[in-house]
Formats: C-alpha cells, structure tokens, sequence
C-alpha cells in the first residue's frame, strides 16, 4: 500500500471516528472502511441429519428464528448499513451498546458475559501478496442455540468451515452453536499462525541480507517487520485474556464440555504470544546489526581515507618546501635533484604502507 492510499485511510478512519464525537451512548455509527458493496446476510440452520442454507433480505425474515428449536447460525457480512444492523439488534434484543462496539471496527477484541447470552469481538489476521498482513473485525452474539457473527467482509479463511457444515457426517452438525462459535475462534487463531510464517520469512531474509548488503530498503523492510508484530501483539494479547475468561467462567450459553476446546485454543495464543516477544527481539537485534554493519562500513571508509591521507602528509610536506619561492636553493640546480626527491617521495610512502600492513591497518 503506498503513501497516499495510507493517508486517505487514515483520512476516512478519522472521519469516522470524528462523526461520533456528541452523540448519546449507544448511536450507531460505521467507524472504519467499507469492504463491501452490498451487506449479506446469511441464515444457516442444522443438525445431524441436514443443513439448511438461506439468503435473507428483510429482517422479517429472520423472525422465525427468533427462538430456534435446533442451531442457528446468522452470518452478517458488512457493516456500512446501521439500520439494518440496529433492526437485527432489536429483533433479537441485542443492547445498543453492543451494537455500537460491532459498528467500532477499530475496536479492541473484548467479551461482556449476560445471563442469556455472550457477546465478543475478535480479530482476524490474514496475508495478502500485495497487503501484507490485513485485519477484519468479527463480532459474535451468542445466544441457547443461536449465533450472530457480524463481519466486515467476507473471507475465506473460513471455507474449511462452510465445507465441514456441509458434510452428512459433520461432528459440528452434532453439535450446539457454542461449539461452532469455538471453531470460528479456532479458525481464526490457525490463520495467526500464517501471520508468524509471514514475519519469519521477512525475518529470515534480513538476516542473510544485514551484513552482506546493509540498504536502506533493509532498514524500512525491518521497520516493516517490527510494525506487523505490533500488529500481532496488539491483536493477539487481549484475545489470550478473552479465551482464559470463557475457558474459566461459567457461561450459562457454553456447556462445560466446551471448555476441554477453548483451553486448547488458549494454549495455542499463548505459544504465539510467546513467539511474537521472540520475533520482536530477533527484529530488534537485526536492527542494531543494521546500524552496526553500516557504522562498519562507515568505520572502513573513514580508516581508508585516513590511511591516504596519512600517506600524503609528508609528501604534501616536501612539496611544499620545494614550492617555496626562496631564490638561493642549491639543489634546484642539481641534475639529480628532481629525481632524488621523487625518490624520496616514493621510499616514503612505501615504508608508511609497509608499517600500516604490519600493524594490520588494511
């Protein structure tokens, strides 16, 4: 992404959030980009024996599901459009605070624990080859056998999931919607792990380049580095203290079976917790090897030009004596004179390059 669409991004984040700024607690406001044309909702309800799959284009459609008999899944995709967002939320008796931490893109992931339902915000982490590392916010509500996934876009980091659904012999199928909700957190907590990958190539190849060709483009590819794993770390600490929560309280919405999962889950961001500090030192010793290498380098250069110049002092010096304008110097009249300073000039400089090899100067 070059300069200019970073700022315009910037721009229209700030737009956003400043579009906020008077109004009552709970208005609903997009605060980020919009990733999509159209919103698409959609409306999927299972068990073991099938999957039914809906597109939903009104609210009223929806109102079937508003106490479901078997696991309902309402997959939001889109967030520009706060009515009809502000409309679900009221179907389903969503508090408008919530809503407003959904519309909140720039959100921090977060969980507030109810008596009928769970809400939460996590963020999903992919690689793109012309993007690099790019975000997406996924708020969840989760109520007894319902689940609303509210998403910025749609992605496909989630196509495993659709296809496990789809199998007759789905053990998801089997399952109620908080054993769904755990293998969206589990998808999403995979792909973080294609994260690290990404900054481990890019620190890979720092490190053969540092002290063999130490450019500036090194140096802007280890600031790069180190923003992507403040990324990382931003993205990924508060998402360790939401899975410690749901895996150690007792949530009426996720049965205790659940729990064996999501400590399996937690496990796994704390392992990338721990590798995230790594990779930070590692970058952070790549750059003090960069600054090294090129203090080196400048080091060299800087002995060399000493070492000529050094050379030079005294010829400079005989030069200098014999361009004096002094009228009575009897060697300026000697036939050998010219070519015995020269060879003096010359049986200098070669004994002050013999003296600098033996001392190991170059």
């Amino acid at each position: 992404m070059n300069q200019k669409k970073k700022k315009n991004l910037r721009h229209t984040k700030r737009s956003a959030v400043h579009a906020k700024i008077g109004l009552p607690p709970g208005s609903l406001v997009h605060t980020g980009t919009r990733k999509m044309e159209d919103i698409r909702v959609v409306l999927r309800s299972y068990d073991p024996q099938q999957l039914v799959t809906n597109l939903i284009h009104t609210t009223d459609e929806l109102q079937q599901v508003k106490q479901p008999s078997k696991p309902v899944w309402i997959q939001i995709n889109g967030l520009h459009d706060t009515q009809l967002i502000g409309d679900i939320g009221r179907l389903f008796n969503v508090h408008p605070l919530i809503l407003e931490d959904i519309l909140n893109t720039n959100q921090r992931p977060k969980i507030e624990l109810m008596d009928d339902q769970l809400f939460l915000i996590i963020r999903t982490m992919d690689v793109l080859p012309d993007k690099g590392l790019v975000t997406d916010q996924i708020g969840f509500i989760l109520k007894d056998k319902l689940l609303i996934s509210f998403h910025e876009s749609e992605l496909d980091i989630f196509a495993p999931l659709y296809k496990r659904l789809e199998s007759d012999n789905s053990y998801i199928r089997a399952q109620s919607t908080d054993y769904l909700l755990y293998a969206m957190i589990d998808i999403v907590v995979d792909n973080y792990f294609n994260a690290l990958d990404h900054c481990a190539n890019q620190l890979d190849y720092i490190e053969n380049l540092v002290f063999e060709e130490p450019t500036e483009a090194l140096l802007a590819g280890i600031q790069e580095v180190r923003k992507d794993l403040l990324l990382l770390k931003k993205t990924i600490y508060p998402l360790r203290d939401l899975l410690q929560t749901l895996s150690k309280t007792d949530v009426p919405v996720i049965s205790f079976s659940q729990h064996r999962y999501l400590r399996d889950v937690y496990d796994h961001v704390l392992f990338i917790t721990e590798t995230i500090e790594t990779y930070r030192e590692l970058n952070t010793g790549l750059r003090e090897a960069y600054l090294s290498a090129i203090s080196n380098n400048m080091n060299q250069v800087m002995k060399t030009l000493t070492i000529i110049a050094t050379i030079f002092i005294p010829l400079t010096f005989i030069a200098g004596v014999y361009g004096m304008n002094f009228r009575f110097m009897p060697e300026l009249n000697w036939k050998y004179g010219y070519i015995l300073i020269w060879g003096i000039m010359l049986a200098i400089a070669a004994w002050m390059v013999y003296r600098f090899k033996k001392l190991k100067w170059f």
